[in-house]
């Protein structure tokens, strides 16, 4: 046994895979710690993602035929996935950053990973929504896709909870600058 273990560790040395797997570890442990780390939510948000590309894939299909599909939309999908990657990796820093090897308690970005997972996810959401009414209406309710669009215009989570959207002053209650 311990003959058959030194060969596959002599091997695996004598490849190269011992080497690349101490580089790959690394690496992953580096990306976690200083670029990003939330997986679990990206791959709602990559699923989101496939969705949109799909539905929005099957509208110009219906709409123009086959032939009118290009690599323009296949550069768009990459483009997505990569400014999307920033903004996820800014936010994991903006959230994450130690000031003299210490955790920042006293960070005002707490929020903003939260807001911007809110923010993504709202945003494919919609997106998806369009794309499904688009193809064949009154799939979504207009009620959830109002929701979503309020949110994205102001960036207030009231918005995906509430029904009314906030009514301007009237001009009469305006008490006036003295």
């Amino acid at each position: 046994m311990i003959d058959t273990l030194k060969y596959y560790l002599y091997t695996m040395f004598e490849k190269g895979y011992a080497v690349a797997a101490v580089w790959l570890t690394i690496f992953r442990e580096l990306f976690t710690r200083y670029i990003f780390k939330d997986w679990d939510f990206v791959g709602f948000l990559f699923a989101l993602i496939l969705f949109d590309t799909f539905f929005a894939t099957l509208k110009v299909i219906r709409a123009t035929g086959w032939r009118s599909l290009s690599f323009k939309e296949a550069e768009k999908f990459l483009v997505k996935i990569f400014l999307y990657f920033g903004v996820l990796s800014l936010s994991h820093i903006l959230g994450n950053f130690t000031i003299h090897g210490k955790a920042n308690d006293y960070s005002f970005f707490t929020w903003v990973d939260t807001f911007l997972y809110f923010y993504l996810i709202t945003k494919e959401a919609l997106s998806v929504a369009r794309n499904i009414n688009s193809n064949s209406p009154a799939y979504v309710p207009p009620f959830l896709i109002d929701r979503l669009n309020r949110f994205q215009k102001t960036g207030k989570l009231s918005d995906l909870t509430t029904d009314e959207e906030p009514k301007a002053p009237d001009e009469h209650s305006q008490k006036p600058n003295i």
